[in-house]
């Protein structure tokens, strides 16, 4: 065997060890010079993924580099991540506030955010130094638009054409507005006016297209995209703007060629073959779109918009483990991905996993807290432990950051619906209609509004709408009919209701709707019948089942009541307000450690819902374990704090057991501002002045419940001791009579005895 002498290596393996140590001790700033360097060619060879991980690079040896902060924006707005363009322009004018350049692309991305007036203030912070920059002063006449300065806005459009008279996109911009603005014929001419100045460019034909398009004018549309697509073939949105005309004409197949085309043509190009996936999503063609983001999700491993578009719309389709095994592999390559996270929040809440999904969408938010779908999914995750605060608070920076979020102006709808806040519920109905014309919440919403305002004619108009918007829609049926019942119009509301389930046979509302009005027409048998004949044909629907409970609870059958409530949450544990029934059934039949525990079980679904935590202490008050019932109450107050019915049971624990008397008669005052109208809150507050010795104070108070309460004993028993407390001897004899003559058993009867007694002595 000829063997080499170990000598011979050695020069090689010295000189890796110096290329080693050069490497290690070159100049920190070199080595950022040569990431940034080495990721301005991939930008330059569309190599984004690349240059993002050099720049990224460079900013780990120099957080603070503007430069790198900047290229890296670049980067993300060229793959569409607008969160992440976002951070890194905002970081780069925080370390550089004099680049034009990253000033202009953030206010070009804060008004493609709706964020009109922040858009604005960029163009004005630019124009202070640089007064004469066209490129400014287009971005302050569109954001100007935007806001709805129409003057502001054709003055800044005509002045920055003055400022470039031969540049072609200061034409485009004031074009654009005059269209805006219905000033149709001086904004052809302009956009004309871009296309002779810029003869080689997709980009004025493209306009005119689409402003053809607009106008309906479908052949002068056609004939200029076309032509667009012939000067940059290699350009995808020609082909896309393309497509869009086709399907406004009901041309689908034309359309679906024209992206086929453009997937096959422009293969390496991510925007154009995720074109075909984006148009079926749009056309809400979802097995289509399906197979083309899986496909395209297996063709492109590196894209990760394809990667998470396919998990959403799994999630979006209830094929849930599918999207949670995707979504794992996108977070395991990176576990700071806020987009991933988002997604992976979403797939925990429908796995029912509400601490984890909460975690996990808090996470994201805080690694990206300029993204309004992680501020939506976490009011999600927030309403679904019952934190109805909270939720709305996410849901109003999902909005503030994105005004045009349709799901989280319904989601602030639905909250205002739980409050009975009919302003704020018309307010959010007006923006659902204004952001979403075909979405039916912002109808019904608005309706609601109207209606519990006082105006049903209003009410029923926008209800119609929607009919006329979604006709084969059996929402807008049903809610007609809910609104005929509520004004006692029967005979129209079961037509309604029967519209409704002419369309869809299982509605719930409209079988709901049909079963209440025979109920209120004093047809209970014909109702439960009714009932039944859809549980028969659907026996594992929870949701029948406690309609069922609903109405056996109603004509007091209460041991059917409690098996037909049984059974809804046998089918679906976590079906809360059959819970919630199932423990007022156990209270009237008078068993309140069922009642306790069915609040419980209710409490572990939605822990932070303060009115769950009353009616448990109700059920302990029953009990009469008072120690619990009062730690029930203060900890639904420590969710809401203004909870009236929990403050003035809380008072009244406090009152009868020794407690706090100043901190009773605090808790009573607001108990009576949420509950103004009501007995049992003038009864409490006025018993707390009589406990703090203001017997003057308490007297009206205890006498108003009475009035409107006179047959409760213990309304009595209190106006006869705050009339013996002012020494009307004659009418606190009446009073304390009356409290024992109605209910001699109570505590207070014995009460009363004494002081009886006590007067018969005088």
């Amino acid at each position: 065997m000829n063997l080499k002498s170990p000598w011979l290596s050695f020069p090689a393996f010295m000189i890796g060890l110096v290329v080693l140590s050069l490497g290690c001790n070159l100049d920190p700033n070199e080595r950022k010079l040569t990431f940034l360097a080495s990721g301005d060619r991939a930008f330059q060879q569309n190599k984004f993924a690349e240059a993002v991980i050099d720049y990224g690079r460079a900013l780990q040896i120099d957080p603070r580099s503007a430069t790198a902060h900047y290229k890296l924006a670049q980067c993300y707005l060229k793959e569409q991540v607008w969160v992440g363009a976002y951070q890194e322009l905002l970081r780069a004018v925080d370390l550089q506030p004099e680049d034009q350049a990253a000033q202009l692309e953030l206010g070009k991305l804060l008004l493609k955010a709706d964020k009109s007036q922040e858009a604005k203030d960029r163009a004005l912070l630019i124009l202070t130094s640089h007064p004469n920059d066209p490129d400014a002063q287009i971005l302050l006449s569109s954001a100007d638009a935007a806001l709805g300065n129409r003057k502001e806005a054709l003055e800044g459009a005509q002045a920055a054409v003055k400022m470039a008279p031969n540049r072609a996109d200061v034409f485009l911009n004031l074009g654009l507005i005059q269209a805006r603005y219905g000033a149709y014929e001086d904004a052809e001419k302009s956009l004309l006016k871009v296309k002779a100045l810029d003869p080689t460019s997709d980009g004025p034909l493209l306009t005119l297209g689409t402003f053809y398009e607009q106008q309906r004018r479908w052949s002068d549309a056609e004939e200029q995209l076309q032509a667009a697509i012939q000067v940059a073939p290699k350009d995808a949105l020609p082909r896309a703007a393309l497509a869009a005309l086709y399907a406004s004409e009901g041309k689908s197949e034309l359309a679906e060629k024209i992206l086929t085309d453009a997937k096959l043509q422009l293969s390496s190009d991510p925007i154009a073959y995720r074109l075909l996936a984006d148009y079926y999503v749009s056309q809400e063609k979802t097995s289509q779109a399906l197979e083309e983001l899986a496909s395209l999700a297996q063709a492109h491993p590196q894209d990760l918009q394809v990667q998470k578009s396919y998990v959403q719309l799994l999630i979006l389709v209830g094929r849930i483990e599918e999207a949670a095994k995707l979504n794992t592999t996108l977070l395991q390559n990176n576990a700071q991905d806020a987009e991933a996270l988002i997604l992976n929040g979403q797939i925990l809440l429908h796995e029912k996993n509400i601490a984890e999904a909460l975690s996990t969408l808090q996470r994201a938010v805080k690694i990206a807290p300029d993204d309004p779908e992680g501020h939506y999914q976490l009011g999600l995750a927030l309403q679904a432990t019952g934190d109805a605060a909270g939720a709305m608070a996410e849901w109003r920076q999902a909005v503030q950051l994105r005004p045009t979020l349709a799901e989280a102006w319904i989601a602030l709808g639905s909250a205002a619906v739980q409050r009975r806040d009919w302003r704020a519920l018309e307010t959010d109905a007006t923006q659902v209609e204004k952001i979403a014309p075909g979405v039916p919440e912002g109808y019904l919403y608005h309706a609601t509004a109207l209606f519990n305002q006082g105006n049903p004619s209003a009410a029923e108009a926008e209800l119609n709408r929607l009919v006329q918007i979604a006709p084969e829609n059996p929402l807008g049926y049903a809610k007609l009919g809910n609104l005929c019942a509520a004004q006692k119009r029967w005979k129209p509301a079961e037509n309604f209701y029967r519209e409704a389930l002419k369309r869809s046979p299982d509605f719930f509302d409209a079988i709901r709707g049909l079963a209440e009005v025979d109920s209120d027409l004093g047809k209970p048998q014909q109702a439960l019948e009714f009932i039944q004949s859809h549980i028969t044909q659907n026996p594992k629907n929870a949701a029948l089942y406690f309609l069922q409970g609903e109405v056996l609870f109603k004509e007091k059958k209460l041991v059917d009541a409690e098996a037909a409530l049984l059974r809804s949450t046998e089918i679906d544990p976590q079906n809360m307000q059959a819970l919630v029934l199932l423990g007022q059934v156990s209270s009237a039949m008078g068993k309140p450690k069922q009642a306790v525990s069915s609040y419980r079980q209710a409490l572990a679904i939605a822990p932070s819902n303060p009115q769950l935590y009353v009616a448990l202490g109700s059920a302990y008050e029953t009990l009469g374990d008072w120690h619990q019932a009062e730690a029930m109450y203060q900890k639904g107050l420590a969710i809401e704090p203004d909870n009236a019915t929990a403050a003035n049971n809380l008072a009244f624990l406090l009152l009868e057991h020794g407690g706090d008397v100043n901190v009773a008669l605090a808790m009573a005052r607001t108990a009576r501002r949420g509950l103004p109208n009501l007995s049992n809150s003038a009864d409490t507050l006025g018993w707390a002045y009589f406990q703090s010795r203001a017997y003057a104070l308490a007297m009206p108070l205890i006498d108003q419940a009475v009035k409107q309460t006179p047959t409760n004993a213990t309304y009595h028993y209190h106006l006869g001791m705050a009339c013996w407390k002012l020494n009307d001897i004659e009418r606190a004899r009446k009073e304390l009579e009356t409290s024992i003559k109605l209910n001699p058993d109570t505590p207070s009867a014995g009460k009363a005895s004494v002081v009886l007694n006590e007067l018969a002595g005088r």
